[in-house]
Formats: C-alpha cells, sequence, structure tokens
C-alpha cells in the first residue's frame, strides 16, 4: 500500500494530536481529525496563563531525567523532536521563541493562540482534515489490526489510529477518561490516573488569611524520610484553600498517590530559596543589637508581609509585641524554622477541575518507545499526556506532547 493513499485517524485535536496529523501528512497520508470540542487546542491556548511555556533549555537526556524512572521511554520521541528542533519550527513558522529566565521558553508574541495557530495553519495546507464536535466511541479492531474508529453515525476506516486526547485534567477543556477506555479496549492497562500539577489543600487555615500573597522563590519538600532529598523550587502563592504556584504544584502527582493510604502529607517550605537558618539567626543578632526597642512583628514585616509576619509571630508563640532585646532563644529557633521549613499539612489536591497534567495513563509496558505502536494492536499508536508519563512545571508536558506527536505521525504515516 503506497504512503499517498495511507488513511490515519488521529483523535484528540491538542498539540499532540495536531503535531501527529502533521507528520503524517508531511509522509503523504491522508489524515483525519477528530476533536470532541467544538475547537481545537483548548488546553494549549490556555497553558501557561495563556503565554504558553512550550519548552526550555534542557538537552533531551536532561528532560527525561525530570520525569523519573520511566523517562527513558521519551529519548526515541525527544531525539526525532528535540528541544531545540521545536524552538526553530515555530521560529520558522514566524514564532519566534524566548527565554527571559535563563531556562523557560516562550513565544516572543507572549500568546499561545500563535503557537495553535502554526499547527492549524500547516494542517491546512497540508489538506489535513480536522473534525470538531466529533464524538468517537470506539476503535474497530480487525485480526489483531486497527481498521479504523466507530461513530455514532458509523465506522471511519483507517489504516492506522493516532490516540491523542490527553489526560482528565480540566475537564471543561477536554480532559477526560476516553483515551484510557479506548486502550483498553485494544488490551492495554491503564494506571490509574491521579491529579497532578495542581494546588494543594492544607489542614492549616491560616492561608486563606493571607490568600493572593506569593514569593517568587522558595524551595519545598516532601516532609517524609523516602522524599526530603528531593525539592522543588520557585514560585509560591497563598490561596483560600492554601497553597498553590510552580514550587509545590510539582508535589501534586506524588501527593494524590501518598493521600491514596495517608490521610495527611506533610509538606515543608523554604520561604526565601538560598537564606539558610545561621542567616536569620545573624538577622535576629543584628535586630536585638541595632533595634533592641523594635517589636518582632515590625522587624519581621520588612521581610514578609504583615499578614504573613501575624501569622507567623502568632505560631512561634504569640511573639509580635516582644521587643527585640527580649528576643529569647526559644523565639528565635521557632521563627527561624517557620521561615525556612514551614510546615503544611497536606489534605488533598485541587482535584481534577485544575490539574494541569494527569499522573498515570495508559501503560508504557506494551507501547514501542521507537514509534509509540502498540504492542497489542497493529496500527494503534500513542501520543501526549494518554500515557503513563507526566514532568513538573516549566515545559516539560507540552515538549513530550510535541515528540510525542511528531514520533507518533512520523511512525504512522512510514
Amino acid at each position: 500500500m503506497k504512503n499517498s493513499i495511507i488513511k490515519i485517524a488521529v483523535i484528540g485535536a491538542g498539540p499532540a494530536g495536531l503535531m501527529a496529523a502533521m507528520a503524517a501528512a508531511e509522509a503523504g497520508c491522508r489524515v483525519e481529525v477528530f476533536e470532541q470540542l467544538s475547537q481545537t487546542g483548548a488546553k494549549l491556548l490556555a497553558s501557561g496563563g495563556g503565554k504558553c511555556n512550550v519548552t526550555n533549555v534542557l538537552p533531551p537526556s536532561g528532560f527525561a531525567e525530570r520525569f523519573g524512572r520511566q523517562g527513558r521511554f521519551m529519548l526515541p520521541a525527544l531525539s526525532v523532536m528535540t528541544p531545540e528542533n521545536l524552538r526553530l519550527f515555530f521560529a520558522g513558522h514566524g514564532v519566534p521563541m524566548i527565554v527571559e529566565d535563563g531556562f523557560h521558553y516562550f513565544p516572543e508574541s507572549g500568546r499561545a493562540a500563535d503557537i495553535l495557530n502554526v499547527l492549524l495553519r500547516q494542517c491546512d495546507l497540508l489538506k489535513v482534515n480536522i473534525h470538531v464536535s466529533a464524538r468517537i466511541t470506539r476503535l474497530a479492531i480487525s485480526d489483531g489490526r486497527v481498521a479504523g474508529v466507530v461513530t455514532p453515525d458509523g465506522t471511519v476506516a483507517a489504516d492506522r489510529v493516532i490516540v491523542a486526547c490527553g489526560g482528565r485534567g480540566y475537564p471543561k477543556l477536554g480532559g477526560g477518561t476516553f483515551g484510557y477506555a479506548l486502550a483498553e479496549q485494544a488490551g492495554h492497562e491503564i494506571v490509574e490516573p491521579l491529579p497532578g500539577l495542581t494546588g494543594l489543600r492544607t489542614v492549616e487555615t491560616w492561608p486563606a488569611q493571607c490568600s493572593g500573597i506569593s514569593f517568587s522563590s522558595v524551595t519545598a519538600f516532601i516532609d517524609l524520610p523516602k522524599y526530603r532529598k528531593k525539592s522543588s523550587a520557585g514560585d509560591l502563592l497563598f490561596t483560600h484553600h492554601g497553597i498553590s504556584g510552580p514550587a509545590v504544584i510539582d508535589f501534586a502527582g506524588e501527593i494524590s498517590q501518598l493521600l491514596k493510604t495517608m490521610s495527611t502529607v506533610p509538606l515543608a517550605v523554604n520561604l526565601f530559596a538560598g537564606r539558610t537558618p545561621q542567616y536569620w539567626m545573624d538577622l535576629f543578632d543584628e535586630w536585638q543589637r541595632n533595634n533592641g526597642k523594635k517589636h518582632i512583628r515590625n522587624l519581621l514585616s520588612m521581610h514578609v508581609p504583615a499578614a504573613l509576619a501575624d501569622i507567623i509571630c502568632g505560631l512561634a508563640g504569640n511573639i509580635g509585641d516582644v521587643k527585640a532585646a527580649e528576643f529569647n532563644a526559644a523565639g528565635r529557633e521557632n521563627i527561624c524554622r517557620l521561615l525556612t521549613a514551614m510546615p503544611f499539612t497536606i489534605k488533598a489536591t485541587e482535584g481534577w477541575d485544575k490539574a494541569m497534567v494527569t499522573r498515570g495513563g495508559i501503560s508504557l509496558k506494551k507501547v514501542n518507545p521507537d514509534t509509540l505502536e502498540s504492542r497489542l494492536v497493529q496500527g494503534l499508536f500513542f501520543a501526549g499526556e494518554v500515557l503513563d508519563l507526566d514532568g513538573p512545571c516549566g515545559g516539560y508536558n507540552l515538549q513530550w506532547a510535541f515528540s510525542s506527536g511528531f514520533l507518533a505521525g512520523k511512525s504512522a504515516g512510514s
């Protein structure tokens, strides 16, 4: 069968699906894309607050490491569409990338819509047919090979099918379990999906009093023996229900897993990354020498917002009105501990409604990493978040979507 008459059905019109469609069409195939929503790329448009952190400066090996023990699975996809290749691809189509902080790449325009428009224009040029508000009910499989997709109106024949319909997060933007159901129909195992990259709800109620307060550079870690060596850095935001921001949402996947067997999970945050306990102890000595008549609350308010200074002083033993000259060892140790390892007791995550990625998904055991083809059903491919791979904040998950989509499309079209 010649490539020119191979028909490929792509399920999902997000970054993985559109990149897969483009790669398959470039190989000379007829491609049909089926999207359940009335628009394409809904999650992509919302990513990074609409600014779209496409990728980052790490090489493929560095990317894979941040996905944990299963990261090696990603290397074939990352080698055919490297972070550098991805940046050059978008730049070559009129959307140059910019890195303002030395690590994260965004479109120079600051518009996620520009990224989506490149993909849509390329699909249009390659005569890819995109069907929105399209419902697929199941796969058509015959004699161990895919034969197409089944819709309420009948079967659409296809020689290859690429499942790229994402995970469970943000159901309003298309998140759901449909991709898992298709994979299960084909005999694939599903690793239980759990919310990842989402805010954390705390037992402590005081964060609500600081809602909206943020810190630009904190470090955090899960305060359990097996987890203390793994820290996360970035912004922290206090919310009505607890805490959010890149520094802590990176732990949402692990916390979701831990909460299956634990009622709560302890988390600790250093509010000022790089400031050690000794830094604060030296500063307290300086307060005592030079500001002996000032209250601890007022001195602390020079470093943290007043509302949080009140909270910290209360947690440290109601020492806000203590004068620096009378700041004793116990008070110093308590304040120091709260600034460098602020304890939070996590009782839940914000759940699927705000989960940016899914922890879990289609098990990698029966998927060929070199092609992303099913080892169980010929002609069936998977790409993106629907697979059991998730990374931290910072362009990791979008890069994986684009790279896996490109490899799946290229493989399906060859």
